[in-house]
């Protein structure tokens, strides 16, 4: 993007059905800005820089929205025009099923924004793009005016110092499933040594009903499902003993989510295997944990001899 150093502006430019009207519903309007100063404040964040936005009073032709951005406290004047095209290609960008921004690469971008400004605004808000709050307020701008009837396409473009557009991508209403989240389901993930004390089990559930048993798992308690079908016949038969207070080591999958600020939040537990128990008196490795580990360890060893791994 070869943009000017005195650009310092993003036009929105939302265009109607009716090119003869120059309105928008003003709930509509108030939560895309909402979700647009959202994404803005993230990019700060991220970047570790603050940044001041003034507003303009909006235009006819549709209906066009300006922001001018300022980074405050810093004397690199080119800051502007990177904020500029990192936003423009934050906003514009759709999102795309990889997996989630690592923080070392938040860090480095974060570090060159700061010693050496010159760099690649485009590679930059890629990066960034794949920050959960980014991403979700991003998809919350566009769930907004997908419902909005009246909305054809929009238009975000940087602008001049005297208004004109140097940059501008289209992005047209049939597009906008593309910048929203299909769910706010995130990958699972799965603890293979993790460690529960128990508080309330539920050893004879009535038929057909599925109950969650309590514990405490790093030092919190959590609700969670035992579908270790094995383990609790062995509780049931009296093969194991077992009382509240006894600890399992075992194989724990936590489904994660995001909520409505791209926050990150564990939606459920599942006990998949229990490897051992401990109820303070005797500890019991059980079968299905000695076979899980037992495959593990085949598959970690079948593995290194395909990637001519020495062992």
């Amino acid at each position: 993007m070869n943009i000017a150093l005195q650009n310092k502006k993003i036009e929105i430019h939302y265009f109607f059905n009716d090119e003869q009207q120059h309105f928008m519903d003003a709930v509509i309007r108030n939560k895309c800005e909402h979700e647009l100063l959202e994404i803005i404040k993230r990019v700060g964040v991220i970047l570790d820089l603050e940044i001041d936005l003034e507003s303009y009073a909006f235009k006819e032709g549709g209906l066009r929205e300006w922001f001018k951005i300022k980074v405050k406290n810093k004397t690199f004047t080119i800051l502007e025009t990177i904020i500029i095209g990192v936003l423009i290609n934050v906003i514009s960008n759709k999102l795309t099923t990889d997996n989630e921004l690592v923080e070392y690469q938040k860090e480095y971008y974060r570090q060159q924004i700061q010693k050496y400004p010159e760099v690649n605004p485009e590679e930059t808000a890629r990066i960034i793009s794949h920050d959960l709050k980014v991403r979700k307020h991003k998809s919350n701008y566009f769930t907004n005016l997908r419902t909005y009837n009246k909305i054809k396409k929009i238009e975000t473009s940087v602008l001049s110092e005297d208004n004109s557009p140097i940059e501008t991508y289209t992005i047209n209403k049939p597009e906008f499933d593309n910048f929203i989240l299909p769910s706010d389901n995130l990958p699972v993930v799965k603890d293979e040594e993790a460690v529960i004390e128990i508080v309330s089990p539920i050893i004879k559930p009535q038929k057909g009903k599925s109950y969650k048993w309590k514990g405490i798992y790093n030092g919190a308690i959590i609700d969670f499902y035992m579908k270790d079908a094995k383990f609790k016949s062995d509780i049931s038969n009296n093969k194991i003993s077992f009382k509240n207070g006894t600890y399992i080591d075992c194989v724990l999958e936590i489904n994660q989510k995001i909520n409505e600020v791209g926050e990150k939040y564990n939606s459920s537990y599942s006990v998949l295997i229990v490897n051992s128990s401990d109820d303070g008196e005797v500890t019991v490795i059980t079968e299905q944990g000695k076979s899980y580990k037992k495959k593990k360890i085949e598959f970690n060893r079948q593995t290194s001899i395909n990637w001519g791994v020495e062992e």
